[in-house]
């Protein structure tokens, strides 16, 4: 929420707080004083701090690329992981003296010279320089050290790390996916929990959708499954995460959000790929059943999941129906488009709007203004996209324009008002 918002609301709600004797006077004035100071004045010492240690590891792994001949071997190695050890050591002592946002900068600061520390010894010894195992070793470090100290600068460093070492791995050999990533995407994932730190779960969660976009083709080849199968996978894995989400919402409420607003943002972007023009119906030469089977089995999952949420009345049986129409409408699409592909982008463009609608509602019910305010994005998208694309082609340019526009301001007025007195209804939920 907007901090101008949210005081509104706090205040409002210390109010009611003081009438039920939960707050007494003077600690509703002191919590509402800690709460007007902002949060980035709170927090510039400790930005400034890991900037600073991020610049040091730029400054650190410039001098090993400087290739600095003169400097005898062991001085170089003496100086770098001195440094490092230092950097550590002041850590400890920072967090002594109750400075843990310096301390944390001092452990990021440790870690980049440990990487520093890594290609000078690559750059001594002649170590290929393209291999990923330096870099896998400095993940497996800043993971531990995350773990360990705790710190979560570190995690955020070990997350990047993860990919970076799984996407040189993958350059060595592009054709078949690098699965080892998973390993320390799961470390990642775990060590996110264990620290309660929401944005080192976004970046556990953006992590895996890129190991995934980076590798489809490799996917795809590997076990000769056709494109259109691995779209349907990925909208039921985003179906999957959204369902999980739901029956460890009770444990995990901050997690589980998180986890279903990606879903819902990745399940909805697939899911509109289904409008596009279909390919041509002939299969690849080297084209299997393994797409089909694995769809299948996610669909066994997803029906599995969507029987529990049932069960323990985790959601209504309306929304655990719009779920299902997704995924039996992405199952349904290679057998629609191979009885008749023109019927493809108009089918899947009215699906797509249904869809978007019964978002609003499923956000409305729940609560949840972010499903609410997606739902109306991917609508007015929706309408966008077929504008341009039906209209466009079918009216003469002037009337197309005037007719376009007065169109899209009284939708926009429309659309804007439902919006706010669904939000309203929703209160503060984000």
């Amino acid at each position: 929420m907007w901090q101008r918002a949210y005081l509104r609301k706090l205040k409002s709600d210390i109010d009611l707080w003081i009438e039920r004797g939960w707050v007494t006077p003077a600690n509703a004035e002191l919590i509402l004083k800690a709460s007007e100071e902002r949060p980035s004045a709170r927090r510039m010492p400790a930005i400034l701090a890991i900037l600073g240690a991020v610049l040091i590891g730029f400054a650190a792994m410039s001098f090993v690329a400087a290739n600095w001949n003169e400097i005898p071997k062991l001085v170089k190695l003496v100086m770098i992981f001195g440094a490092m050890w230092a950097a550590w050591i002041a850590a400890i002592m920072l967090e002594k003296r109750n400075h843990p946002a310096y301390a944390q900068a001092a452990v990021l600061a440790g870690l980049a010279l440990f990487g520093a520390g890594i290609m000078l010894i690559a750059q001594i010894y002649h170590i290929v320089t393209d291999d990923p195992a330096g870099v896998l070793a400095w993940a497996i470090a800043s993971l531990a050290a995350a773990l360990l100290l705790p710190s979560r600068p570190a995690l955020a460093l070990g997350i990047l790390l993860t990919v970076i070492w799984s996407v040189f791995a993958w350059q060595l050999d592009d054709t078949v996916p690098h699965w080892p990533f998973w390993i320390l995407w799961a470390v990642s994932a775990l060590v996110a929990l264990r620290l309660a730190w929401g944005p080192g779960f976004h970046l556990v969660l953006i992590a895996g959708f890129v190991w995934q976009a980076v590798n489809v083709a490799a996917i795809s080849d590997s076990f000769g499954i056709e494109p259109v199968w691995l779209l349907i996978f990925f909208v039921f894995e985003a179906l999957v995460v959204w369902l999980a989400a739901l029956i460890v919402e009770g444990r995990a409420p901050r997690f589980a959000a998180t986890a279903q607003a990606y879903a819902i943002v990745i399940g909805f972007a697939l899911f509109w790929v289904f409008q596009l023009e279909p390919p041509t119906n002939e299969l690849r030469e080297d084209a299997t059943n393994t797409g089909i089977v694995i769809c299948i089995g996610m669909a066994a999952v997803l029906a599995a999941l969507l029987a529990l949420v049932l069960t323990r009345k985790l959601i209504e049986p309306r929304n655990a129906a719009g779920i299902g129409a997704i995924a039996l409408a992405a199952l349904a699409y290679p057998y629609v488009e191979a009885s008749n592909a023109a019927l493809i982008p108009w089918l899947y463009a009215a699906l797509f709007l249904a869809l978007s609608a019964w978002l609003v509602s499923y956000g409305a019910s729940r609560e949840w203004r972010f499903a609410v305010n997606f739902g109306f994005i991917a609508f007015g998208a929706e309408l966008l996209w077929l504008y341009f694309e039906t209209l466009g082609t079918l009216l003469d340019t002037a009337l197309f324009f005037a007719a376009g526009g007065i169109l899209l301001i009284a939708g926009a007025f429309i659309m804007e008002r439902m919006r706010r007195r669904l939000v309203a209804t929703t209160g503060g939920a984000s």
